[in-house]
């Protein structure tokens, strides 16, 4: 099946994508989870929040998508206020150290099955306008974003590894190549409990762990399928 790919860039100073088991002191995934870039696309094409109406567009697999690491992961982490949204006698600010990915870049390949949703998401990135501004995690950490370009691929195997060019999340790996970590050509961390797909409610229906390089570099993998884009090697998901 040939899908139609909508490649952008997105970046920013700082982004904060909030881990599940993180409490008081807030830690961040290194990569938006791919529910949170529902989020983004929805914001550009300016899809209502009220009652998760924007998620009607992307929940259950509509959408597929593919993220590469343009600039090396740099976590900071910084002091915060933190303000309790109960009631209590003493609500004074909590000072609290939050983690930040200092300087992200990222490249998204997009699919959507919806033809109307693809083109309306290509226009509005095409012309660089949104409805709402998107940002990278949380409100106040706002982002850019840029049109790469457009590819029609489909889905291919190999029987050997081959160097990918994205994130690979743990379904889709088959082996690595263990001369590459041996010789110190990829520096890999693991994102757990990665959130995949959310329903309606807000509730997340699918979590996996996601494998990257830490500076963007390609990992020589064998992966049970992937797509060839512009000599890159992506895996959607």
């Amino acid at each position: 099946m040939n899908r139609q790919l909508l490649i952008f860039d997105i970046w920013g100073d700082y982004a904060h994508f909030k881990k599940i088991y993180a409490t008081t002191s807030a830690i961040s995934y290194a990569i938006p989870p791919k529910t949170s870039l529902y989020g983004y696309m929805g914001a550009i094409l300016g899809l209502p929040k009220a009652d998760n109406a924007y998620l009607n567009t992307f929940a259950n697999k509509q959408c597929l998508l593919g993220l590469s690491v343009l600039n090396p992961i740099v976590m900071k982490r910084l002091g915060a206020n933190l303000r309790s949204t109960l009631k209590r006698v003493d609500d004074s600010p909590k000072p609290s150290l939050v983690e930040y990915v200092y300087k992200p870049r990222y490249r998204l390949f997009v699919w959507h099955q919806d033809e109307a949703v693809r083109q309306a998401l290509k226009k509005a990135i095409k012309a660089h306008s949104c409805v709402y501004s998107p940002s990278l995690g949380l409100a106040g950490l706002p982002s850019n974003f840029e049109w790469v370009g457009e590819a029609v691929t489909k889905a291919q195997r190999s029987s050997e590894a081959l160097p990918v060019h994205s994130v690979i999340p743990r379904k889709y790996l088959l082996s690595l190549e263990e001369t590459a970590l041996l010789e110190g050509q990829n520096e890999l961390i693991e994102q757990s409990l990665f959130a995949i797909e959310m329903n309606t409610d807000r509730e997340v229906t699918e979590r996996d762990d996601i494998l990257l390089d830490r500076k963007g570099r390609a990992i020589r993998a064998r992966v049970t399928e992937y797509y060839l884009v512009k000599e890159a090697n992506v895996v959607l998901f």
